[in-house]
């Protein structure tokens, strides 16, 4: 058996801010991260979209995209002491909402909050947006937002920008996964490994994305996470088309420039939560050509020309109460074991954030920067949800 000070169970890039933020810290001791995945072939981190964006309805949203938007931006200064990291390519270039008239209320409310937590959010009527983005051409839209600090990074650099930081300043991470979770009346004790090995430590920290119920249920706790299947494409276009931000509608559709052609998608809840591992049949056999193209189309008519090149799909660790993270300890008995789960699809940007709280909880037993209480387990235990209004 090997003992850490704190053990991280899941080294996506949650669990590798985690592990960075602790580190960095100088007060955490030894610290162990648990992944089964080092390549990250199936992790859910590296197929995402990888926006970062402030636009949300909840003010602790909105702080923790302030942050790791500007944690993004000054990267390399932060870890300048860190060798060979990959580039993260950050786009700044923006995040543009549009909503129909159903939507406007929602989105001006939304704005105002954005802009008095320090958020350059604009407004912006469908003239606008047309004399700015002249390839949009739905005629019902009739408001957008404009947020042009915003943008979007290279989510597999990101996490590996995290986990070698991390290393360099001395976490071990273990290739295994944990099978068994040994705890007394208050305390963790250890975790059991799939090869044989256990580890114990003082305080574990459970980040395993869309599996972290079911460690949950190791200790006795509940937490209302479940694999989501998303599905995202990349095509090219035969027009040419003015630099855009990443774009989203009321529907969930989106799209981004990427490289010399586009990645978007729509999410969708017609389908059971729970893994998926092949998109070419049932559902989301025709997904594309029959739900995606025809919406992007009428948002940009010039995607009415457009070629497929692939398509690919990971998983959200959705939160089925209200699509917003579970952050802090929710173990009924266990006041050594925390997680920060159920993220819907924000993971990759508010990760340097949630690090930063978990690194503090850990270590302080509070938040030291921002309060992040209403996003406990109590919510769920209430069933108070907490959900994003408008364009999530």
């Amino acid at each position: 058996m090997i003992k850490y000070d704190i053990a991280i169970i899941g080294g996506g890039i949650m669990g590798a801010s985690a592990a960075y933020f602790l580190a960095r810290s100088g007060q955490a001791g030894t610290i162990c991260v648990v992944e089964p995945d080092p390549t990250y072939e199936h992790a859910t981190t590296p197929q995402g979209a990888g926006g970062v964006r402030q636009q949300f309805s909840v003010a602790e949203n909105i702080e923790m995209s302030r942050f790791s938007l500007d944690f993004y931006k000054r990267l390399y200064d932060e870890m300048s002491d860190i060798p060979d990291l990959p580039d993260l390519n950050f786009r700044e270039q923006g995040y543009l909402f549009v909503v129909t008239q159903d939507g406007e209320e929602t989105l001006r409310r939304n704005q105002a909050l954005q802009s008095s937590l320090g958020v350059q959010a604009n407004l912006m009527e469908y003239d606008e947006v047309r004399r700015k983005f002249p390839s949009i051409q739905r005629d019902d839209i009739v408001l957008g937002c404009h947020t042009p600090d915003d943008g979007w990074i290279d989510p597999n650099a990101g996490l590996w920008c995290f986990r070698r930081a991390a290393e360099h300043l001395g976490v071990t991470f273990t290739k295994a996964r944990v099978t068994g979770i040994e705890a007394g009346e208050t305390k963790v004790q250890k975790v059991q490994l799939d090869n044989g090995e256990e580890v114990a430590a003082s305080y574990f920290i459970n980040t395993a994305g869309p599996w972290v119920a079911q460690l949950a249920e190791m200790t006795g706790g509940n937490l209302p996470v479940k694999p989501m299947c998303r599905v995202q494409h990349f095509w090219k276009c035969a027009h040419e088309i003015e630099p855009l931000p990443l774009v989203k509608d009321e529907s969930g559709m989106f799209f981004r420039p990427e490289g010399d052609g586009f990645a978007g998608g729509r999410p969708s809840f017609d389908i059971e939560p729970g893994f998926v591992d092949d998109i070419y049949s049932g559902f989301f056999a025709n997904y594309f050509e029959d739900t995606i193209w025809p919406m992007m189309a009428a948002l940009v008519p010039k995607f009415e020309e457009l070629k497929l090149q692939r398509s690919w799909f990971g998983h959200y660790a959705q939160n089925m109460l209200d699509g917003n993270m579970i952050i802090g300890k929710y173990s009924p008995n266990h006041d050594n074991i925390i997680t920060a789960c159920g993220f819907s699809g924000h993971g990759i940007m508010h990760a340097p954030a949630v690090g930063r709280a978990l690194s503090e909880l850990a270590l302080t037993g509070g938040y030291q920067s921002i309060d992040l209480t209403r996003m406990e387990i109590a919510r769920v235990h209430n069933n108070s949800p907490l959900p994003e209004i408008g364009i999530k």
